[in-house]
């Protein structure tokens, strides 16, 4: 009886060890799987933030231009000679850079200087959008000089329109986004639309008003200043 009791014991002991030791194991098997399950998550998690930043910084690169492109470039001498014929050979860089922020060196108007004279958007061939350019951006300047106003000033009168300048002129003739903005929320009764560009983004979460791009004296002074670095 007592060897019988023995053996049951003893049984029973190998039948709880071996019970711990599955636990143990069915223990461990879930923890390892709950870490590659984490892992993988992590993994796609992290591939899933590195594809957002490369697509928000191509956007952002696409829409905020901080260099003359190549296509601009080529047009270097044209400009050098349009704006030496208006009398502002030293305002190139600034002619250049509209360039980039109107067109970017693509398509037939590249300053986009048609409406400048009352013509339909695209009306100028390539050679006479530079030199209407190049003009335009002298009258605004000659304006601004008139009206102790900058030379910002002047570049966004090229967007707006050279009245933009006695605006200015009366708020003190220094520009700012703030007197863009003013002046183009009277222009558009108020209303604006989505505008994705980086420097919106940062300024009021991304839109304009309706009337021409209050933003436009920064954009193109962003590029001039990226190319004299």
């Amino acid at each position: 009886y007592n060897e019988i009791k023995l053996g049951y014991m003893a049984s029973l002991k190998r039948q709880r060890q071996t019970s711990r030791l599955r636990t143990r194991k069915k223990s461990r098997a879930a923890l390892a799987k709950r870490n590659r399950t984490l892992w993988f998550l992590g993994a796609a998690a992290a591939l899933i933030l590195c594809a957002a930043v490369i697509v928000h910084i191509g956007i952002s690169n696409k829409r905020s231009p901080k260099k003359y492109s190549s296509m601009v470039k080529n047009y270097k001498p044209l400009i050098e000679q349009y704006a030496e014929e208006a009398g502002i050979p030293e305002y190139v860089d600034y002619l250049m850079a509209i360039m980039q922020v109107e067109s970017g060196g693509r398509g037939k108007d590249v300053m986009q200087s048609s409406e400048s004279l009352g013509l339909p958007r695209n009306t100028l061939d390539t050679e006479e959008s530079i030199q209407q350019g190049c003009a335009y951006l002298a009258e605004c300047l000659e304006s601004c000089q008139r009206q102790g106003c900058d030379t910002l000033t002047a570049v966004q009168a090229y967007n707006y329109g050279v009245d933009y300048v006695d605006f200015v002129a009366a708020r003190g003739g220094v520009e700012t986004i703030e007197i863009a903005e003013e002046f183009a929320a009277a222009r558009s009764n108020g209303e604006t639309v989505s505008y994705s560009n980086r420097i919106a983004r940062e300024y009021n979460g991304g839109y304009r008003y309706k009337y021409g791009n209050m933003f436009y004296a920064e954009l193109v002074n962003r590029i001039v200043q990226s190319e004299k670095k």
